[in-house]
């Protein structure tokens, strides 16, 4: 299964602070024994990152904030503060126990293996 989609605007935040809620840019690559998701999560540090997978809905959240160093002010930002929200829905169950992330160079890479059951299997002819 290979899955492309574009960022989609959505409903800003209501936290009082001006911020965007954004799709971000997403692929999904599967193989018989394991899914692939990587999320592009640009500025976003790995503690603006989380996970949650409940009821076969995988839930990625990102924050990205602009700081500014103790005693400096910003003259020009190119980057503002931006919240990424993806949610997919998982066709196939996956092994909660044996999933892994990696935040590297802004893209999140997601290794889900299938559980045993939803693996495909060949059953010889007797």
């Amino acid at each position: 299964m290979n899955t492309t989609c574009s960022p989609s605007s959505c409903a800003p935040a209501t936290s009082g602070v001006t911020e965007s809620l954004r799709k971000p840019l997403y692929n999904v690559n599967g193989i018989a024994e394991a899914y692939e998701v990587r999320v592009e999560l640009p500025g976003v540090p790995k503690g603006g990152v989380k996970i949650d997978l409940e009821d076969s809905i995988l839930t990625i959240r990102g924050e990205r904030n602009a700081t500014v160093p103790e005693g400096m002010k910003a003259l020009h930002r190119e980057l503002s503060p931006l919240s990424y929200l993806l949610r997919l829905r998982l066709n196939t169950p996956v092994d909660e126990e044996k999933m892994t992330a990696k935040l590297e160079d802004g893209v999140l890479t997601l290794r889900l293996p299938l559980k045993e059951v939803a693996k495909p299997r060949q059953i010889p002819v007797a």
